[in-house]
């Protein structure tokens, strides 16, 4: 993965990750301060904060978290912390006080020690409105490569959304699994099988037009319901697709599949009745890939 320094101080990585087992989305940094080099991450998108970033916000965002981030500032930031805790003694708060170093921290060989289920405590601290990241690495302890996470010290993040955290609803670990095995594992932009952890569940309107909450996701929804509303992609092309349809708010012109500009339904120019129309997106290539590519085949084989 390539890397980029855009000040003297401040070096980022050139894509995002997702985060396994969430639909969390961050990009590696490394901030250089006078005390200290933090190579942590910054986030994109977030389910339980309801925070979801186009690439330029991230982008404009990173001098100003970088000030944030500021060792100076990490004292004061777990004293504020600490005064959202009665109890001390939860399991939760001991994994919280463990991550307050602001470092990766093994889950083997350090949080795991503390408590024998690290993802249940973690999940409870993302949605009081901690930002914790996951991601696997070799431990420098241990030297296994095993699952690691940072708290983000940043201040309470608001979401650019009216309802919130409501705005998106969550998936169930079931319905994720039968989302998966209904679509075969198959990623649908390149029609390529890939392992569960490979796999993000994309929602066919993008949530760069929403404006109101989701649906609910019940765990008995119809594989037709499923069919509708969702399509897998891996990571790289969800960053594809995100990139086309920040894109696409932003100048109003749908974004091209491997550089052809076709549409199922309409033209380049997106054409809804109002910003948060989800017809507008009909025909788009990234609004549904598997019926794009079917009615592309239909009208080259006519």
């Amino acid at each position: 993965m390539g890397k980029k320094q855009i000040k003297p101080y401040i070096i980022v990585d050139e894509e995002y990750f997702t985060a396994e087992k969430t639909n969390d989305v961050f990009k590696e940094v490394e901030f250089t301060y006078q005390t200290k080099n933090w190579q942590g991450a910054l986030p994109k998108f977030l389910e339980k904060q309801g925070l979801d970033l186009t690439d330029n916000e991230f982008d404009e965002l990173i001098d100003n978290n970088y000030q944030l981030l500021e060792p100076a500032n990490t004292q004061q930031w777990i004293v504020e912390s600490d005064t959202r805790w009665e109890n001390k003694n939860t399991e939760t708060y001991k994994v919280l006080a463990a991550l307050y170093t602001g470092e990766w921290q093994c889950r083997t060989c350090g949080i795991g020690r503390i408590n024998d289920q690290p993802p249940a405590r973690i999940k409870a601290l993302k949605v009081k409105g901690y930002i914790i990241c996951s991601k696997r690495k070799i431990c420098p302890t241990c030297a296994k490569k095993t699952m690691h996470d940072i708290l983000i010290m940043l201040p309470p993040i608001e979401s650019r959304f009216e309802h919130g955290n409501e705005l998106r609803k969550p998936i169930s670990e079931i319905l994720k699994k039968r989302i998966k095995k209904l679509f075969g594992n198959k990623e649908v932009c390149f029609n390529i099988v890939r392992s569960d952890v490979e796999l993000l569940i994309d929602h066919k309107f993008p949530s760069q037009r929403w404006n109101t909450p989701e649906t609910d996701n019940p765990t008995d929804m119809t594989d037709e319901e499923i069919r509708n509303k969702f399509q897998l992609l891996s990571n790289q092309t969800n960053m594809w697709k995100s990139r086309y349809c920040d894109a696409c708010v932003k100048t109003g012109k749908r974004g091209d599949y491997m550089g052809l500009n076709w549409f199922y339904i309409g033209n380049k120019n997106w054409e809804g009745a109002n910003s948060y129309d989800e017809n507008g997106c009909k025909g788009c290539p990234w609004y549904d890939l598997e019926l794009w590519k079917t009615k592309l085949a239909e009208k080259t084989n006519n």
